[in-house]
């Protein structure tokens, strides 16, 4: 009776270790699913802003050519950097829901949030 007794409590422990295990393995695989889609969302993103920031020059520079028909070439260029500043500005003062209430809705719903 003891012995089959302490083959059961063997046969238990063995098993809670394999299922560590288990779990730890799983835990790596999500880890890893996590970083993948955060690194691709950010690479994305980068893309994104770096193509952004290159139609926003050549929109620049169409409003410069814009403005050198209505005033001098110089001050069409100090316009068009004025109208930047100024977006520059206002994205400045809206940081908080245009940028960082989004970036942190998403690493919260991408680390914290369980699959179905």
């Amino acid at each position: 009776m003891k012995e089959k007794f302490i083959d059961e409590i063997k046969d238990i422990i063995g098993q809670s270790v394999n299922w560590m295990k288990l779990e730890v393995e799983y835990a790596k695989f999500t880890v890893a699913e996590k970083f993948t889609l955060l690194m691709t969302s950010l690479i994305i993103g980068a893309v994104c802003v770096l193509l952004g920031l290159a139609a926003l020059l050549m929109l620049a520079f169409a409003g410069v050519e814009l403005f050198k028909l209505i005033i001098s070439p110089a001050l069409a260029y100090c316009a068009m950097a004025g109208i930047i500043c100024l977006f520059i500005l206002l994205l400045y003062l809206c940081r908080r829901p245009l940028l960082l209430n989004p970036i942190a809705k998403f690493i919260t719903r991408l680390f914290f949030t369980p699959k179905d």
